[in-house]
């Protein structure tokens, strides 16, 4: 490993090793080593799970099962959560639940609706909570005001029944580092949980990337005792590599002698190609190489309007909410592979967990604290050929029937995955076993494991005409907020741009973001989108957007693809064609002869078939120009800042 960064390898052999494809090993239950804490997912970084709120009762059930039901799909053991924010984090934005100081609004969003679901499903399942953004009131990350923020949201959680066992900072929000200031708002952050009635929330540090330089935070623990005493998890991204490969898994070596947890706290990027061998990988090579104890996968779901950047990843692919299609990907079977057969608690087995040596795989093996079961977990996704292992049990751990479970990672039909085969009966405690290349296996003596068998509705394109309705989250339905929020005001009517004051970003603070929220299938060419639209102050704007795409995951939110029609209080006007990586192209500009003036409900139009684009005011075109640039996208609205401006009867037409 680089300097600095520790690594447990087995390039060649070890005790046990015949050769390379046949492998002997004993799982002795009277060596238990750390506790796994579980492999989850995270809902944030951001929107990525926006629509299936919106899903028809039976379908949404069904996708909540294959998430977080126990012997059935995923059987997810962490469940991390975006602390709203009001701003783009990747894949959109979520609305916070205080968007200025005391003003709270517990219902806001829905992150705490599917944290229910998921503890309804699963009462053990751990909660983790984290920020990204914060609305503008908090003054800054990592300050005083931003830790009432967090216990603000812990008391929506706790109204919502629901106890979260984990915190983080912020999301990868480390500029200089880990400073005195970051290591005094979590010791801050420590006391204020405690004085709150929130000590059994435990912290994690830093939610950032491992450092080598000996500014990491497990070296910045060592020297500050009060920093140490506030932190319970070490939470490292992408502990191996990123975009993961699960190969070689690296971490600061101080942690490793820190005496504090070490987490995968997020496995990012996942695509469905590459990122499911890399996490079949991971949740092995994690532990095995770093002694990782809790693994987290980003992002949980792709479920958000279509042409964002990061649509081809997550457990489950849920992007038709009208007629209830959903995907459950081959990652979630990976994940079932570990998550069906242990819990959280359970203690890995010392001795029992290695490297088979070159590129045939790894394993790993837990076991029940009171000695009742125990599980052995084989990944073979970059085995070169069949290999052979032979395995003993020792006495103290169960030796008679053993259950054998496989996924096929190299395969795309769902019938190759999460498969039973027959049950194996050790001799004297000893079995041994064909490995196939490109798997992973599960030997376990628990039962109670299954597959969910619901079948999905064909999937079909988004029905034209669209109108913006509430839904169980107050936003309109099928709209996906990229940045700033907008939701329905209580007369169910009206939606308004609720953020107050630009946000504290995650990523590329700038004087140029703007709130907008899309809505649309892939495929959506030729349309108009209108909106009869409020001022609430002179000096407004706000507009409408077509064919927008955001093709990639850059964190300059207001860079997309598309063309904009922009309406001043004013009166003045300009239709745009937007850029990625560039300042958007005037198309056309002007000015009306009186201004639209303050709450006068006022009907935008912009459609655009084929090359022509037309913009519309009251019912008159100001602008129709003919471009090529962008054939196909969402429809969508948007303010020209971060105030409030008031949309209704919101349609898309064909």
């Amino acid at each position: 490993p680089p300097p600095g960064l520790a690594g447990v390898t087995v390039p060649g052999n070890f005790p046990g090793q015949t050769r390379a494809h046949h492998v002997s090993f004993t799982i002795n239950g009277s060596r238990p080593g750390p506790a796994f804490q579980g492999v989850g997912a995270i809902s944030g970084g951001g929107g990525n799970s926006r629509l299936l709120i919106d899903y028809p009762k039976a379908q949404r059930q069904q996708i909540l099962d294959y998430l977080f039901k126990p012997g059935y799909g995923a059987d997810l053991q962490i469940l991390k959560l975006e602390i709203g924010g009001d701003a783009y984090a990747t894949d959109g934005s979520e609305p916070s639940i205080e968007q200025t100081r005391g003003n709270i609004n517990c219902a806001a969003g829905y992150e705490l609706w599917l944290a229910q679901q998921a503890r309804t499903l699963n009462p053990k399942i751990q909660l983790y909570a984290l920020q990204w953004n914060a609305p503008h009131w908090v003054g800054g990350a990592w300050s005083t005001a931003d830790i009432g923020y967090i216990v603000d949201w812990l008391r929506c959680a706790t109204e919502a029944g629901l106890r979260i066992n984990y915190l983080g900072g912020w999301n990868e929000h480390l500029p200089h580092g880990i400073t005195t200031q970051v290591m005094n708002w979590f010791v801050r952050l420590r006391s204020t949980l405690d004085a709150k009635g929130y000590a059994s929330v435990r912290i994690v540090a830093v939610d950032s990337f491992a450092h080598e330089n000996g500014t990491d935070v497990a070296n910045r623990i060592v020297g500050h005792p009060a920093f140490r005493k506030a932190v319970a998890v070490l939470g490292y991204h992408n502990l191996c590599r990123y975009p993961a490969t699960g190969k070689i898994c690296l971490v600061p070596a101080a942690a490793r002698t820190s005496g504090k947890l070490i987490w995968e706290s997020e496995i990012g990027a996942l695509r469905q190609g590459t990122g499911v061998a890399a996490m079949t990988r991971s949740i092995n090579n994690a532990f095995i190489q770093v002694r990782a104890t809790g693994l987290i996968a980003w992002p949980l779901m792709d479920s958000m309007p279509a042409y964002l950047p990061e649509e081809d990843r997550g457990l489950i692919f849920a992007d038709q909410p009208w007629n209830g299609q959903y995907q459950v990907n081959l990652m979630t079977w990976v994940i079932a592979q570990t998550t069906q057969f242990t819990q959280p608690g359970w203690r890995h087995i010392l001795g029992a967990a290695g490297q088979f040596g070159g590129a045939y795989g790894s394993y790993n093996t837990y076991e029940a604290p009171d000695h009742s079961g125990w599980t052995l977990n084989v990944q073979t996704t970059d085995a070169p050929a069949a290999q052979t292992i032979s395995v003993h049990v020792d006495r103290g751990l169960p030796r008679s029937m053993v259950h054998v479970w496989s996924t096929n990672v190299r395969s795309g039909r769902s019938g190759s995955w999460f498969v039973q085969h027959i049950n194996v009966h050790p001799a004297n405690g000893g079995f041994s076993y064909v490995l196939q290349p490109g798997f992973i296996y599960t030997f376990t003596t628990t039962t109670g494991q299954g597959k969910g068998r619901k079948i999905s509705p064909s999937s079909g394109p988004m029905p034209l005409p669209y109108t913006a309705k509430p839904d169980m989250s107050n936003e309109p339905k099928d709209l996906g907020a990229q940045d700033g929020s907008f939701e329905y005001l209580p007369d169910g009517q009206t939606i308004e741009q609720t953020t107050v004051g630009a946000p504290v970003f995650w990523q590329n603070p700038s004087r140029f973001r703007f709130p907008y929220a899309v809505v649309g299938n892939n495929g959506w060419s030729n349309y108009e989108v209108s909106a009869f639209v409020s001022f609430t102050a002179a000096g407004q704007s706000a507009g409408l957007i077509s064919r927008f795409s955001h093709p990639k995951a850059n964190g300059v939110a207001q860079r997309f693809s598309g063309y904009q029609f922009v309406v001043t209080e004013s009166g003045a006007w300009s239709l745009l064609s937007n850029r990625v990586g560039k300042p958007p192209i005037v198309l056309k500009t002007g000015k009306l002869s009186a201004p639209v003036g303050v709450a006068t409900p006022t009907k935008l139009s912009l459609s655009a078939h084929g090359a022509q684009i037309v913009a519309m005011i009251s019912g008159n075109v100001v602008a129709s120009v003919a471009n090529r640039s962008y054939q196909a996208g969402d429809a969508g609205i948007s303010t020209g800042g971060w105030y409030p401006v008031q949309f209704t009867n919101l349609m898309v037409t064909g």
